[in-house]
């Protein structure tokens, strides 16, 4: 059987914001391309164009005319990151080590998202931001943060991580941040990238030389493993062969092809060359073998974004998929934990639900027909759309506009290919 082969899987979304920021603190212009035009991350272009720099879009090629640290100008109105947690988070660490004043909000679900995790290591820095209640909106004063601070997180979190690596970057300053387990590391590689020294060794990242200059050639993004997973379940549901081309293969992020390895998929991965961030093809073979497993806790932080989707392929395979150890769900665009329960539960499978994980047991008949509240989750809606259409089963989902903020030719891709 001759393999489908996809390309159309959009660029990474992590590292699509990464690239703004990074390029905007950067004196000099940098080219992106397979930059994601989602929501999110148009979100983050239009708020920095309104710190004043120029940035130019011409389909997935965006560049970025870098201000340096010093040229950013406050903004005339407060800046909206719409629906990304990774936005506002990632920006308030920038902006906390500039030289600006700003406003910071989001809509009604980032408005209740928690912010005190990164609050607490940039006023440890010496930061002048306060929130109510530590949720947004936050209002950042810029100054010169405290050199050489050691900050150890108390949970693994790219996005705490990232906000001090890139509040340094903008004060110039160098910083020590301790994660307790491996967690997502674009931040570090796009900064080696753009000239900045960065030493890892047993959970330490030292910032130790924070000045940025762009990258004399273009700058590639890959493809998003986290929204490829989607569709990698999809396959897997329906026994297909399908490649998967371009995808990122950042030892961060694939902690989601050894869960699916450890639950028996006929998977192999052919890695290429790379300027910053491992990418390559993803063969999906099919295979009669699969089960589900405990997930093992060290691996959590690793797919705690994927968590939806293979509790959706836990429906189509014998045993318990179990999991714990994953309490950041919760606090998600939603209490993603209930949002998964709630969609198992619809769709007829025996549902644990603990304060940190779940037991899903698949159905022996699943139902006919559903309804489900995605509560504005893109995640959540790809999810119930993807598991439905699995099941070939009648679904009334509300929430799919959520869908736009990381994968928008999500619903054409699907129609086309399944």
């Amino acid at each position: 059987m001759t393999p489908l082969e996809i390309y159309d899987i959009p660029g990474d979304k992590s590292i699509s914001h990464r690239a703004i920021i990074i390029g905007a603190l950067t004196s000099g212009v940098t080219t992106f391309n397979g930059f994601l035009c989602s929501e999110d991350c148009l979100n983050t272009l239009k708020i920095f164009r309104q710190l004043g720099v120029k940035i130019e879009l011409k389909g997935t090629q965006v560049q970025v005319h870098g201000t340096g640290v010093t040229g950013l100008k406050s903004p005339s109105e407060i800046l909206d990151v719409g629906n990304s947690g990774t936005g506002i988070r990632l920006i308030a660490g920038a902006l906390s080590g500039s030289q600006i004043s700003a406003t910071l909000t989001g809509d009604h679900s980032i408005q209740k998202r928690p912010m005190g995790r990164i609050l607490e290591p940039l006023l440890k820095m010496g930061a002048s931001i306060t929130a109510n209640d530590n949720v947004p909106p936050l209002n950042v004063q810029g100054s010169k943060l405290k050199a050489n601070v050691s900050y150890k997180m108390p949970i693994a979190s790219a996005q705490v991580k990232s906000a001090v690596l890139l509040a340094a970057c903008a004060s110039e300053i160098p910083v020590t941040v301790i994660e307790p387990e491996l967690c997502r590391d674009h931040t570090e590689r796009m900064l080696r990238l753009f000239g900045a020294t960065v030493q890892t060794e047993s959970g330490q990242i030292k910032l130790v030389q924070p000045r940025l200059t762009a990258p004399l050639n273009e700058v590639q993004i890959p493809s998003d493993i986290s929204s490829a997973l989607f569709f990698i379940c999809l396959t897997l549901m329906k026994n297909r062969n399908v490649i998967f081309k371009n995808i990122g293969l950042n030892e961060s992020r694939i902690g989601c092809l050894a869960v699916l390895e450890q639950m028996g998929v006929d998977l192999s991965v052919k890695q290429f060359l790379h300027q910053y961030e491992p990418m390559g093809d993803i063969h999906i073979h099919p295979s009669s073998k699969r089960k589900n497993i405990e997930i093992p806790e060290d691996i959590i932080p690793n797919v705690i974004d994927e968590l939806p989707i293979l509790s959706m392929l836990a429906l189509t395979q014998p045993g318990t998929l179990k999991v714990r150890g994953a309490e950041e769900l919760r606090v998600k665009e939603s209490d993603r934990i209930a949002g998964i329960c709630r969609l198992a539960t619809a769709l007829g499978a025996d549902v644990v639900e603990y304060r940190d994980g779940f037991d899903i047991t698949a159905p022996e008949k699943p139902a006919s027909e559903i309804k489900f509240d995605a509560h504005y989750d893109h995640r959540l809606a790809m999810s119930a759309l993807i598991i439905t259409k699995a099941f070939n089963i009648k679904a009334e989902i509300t929430g799919l506009e959520s869908i736009s903020t990381s994968f928008p030719n999500f619903s054409a891709l699907l129609e086309q290919l399944f």
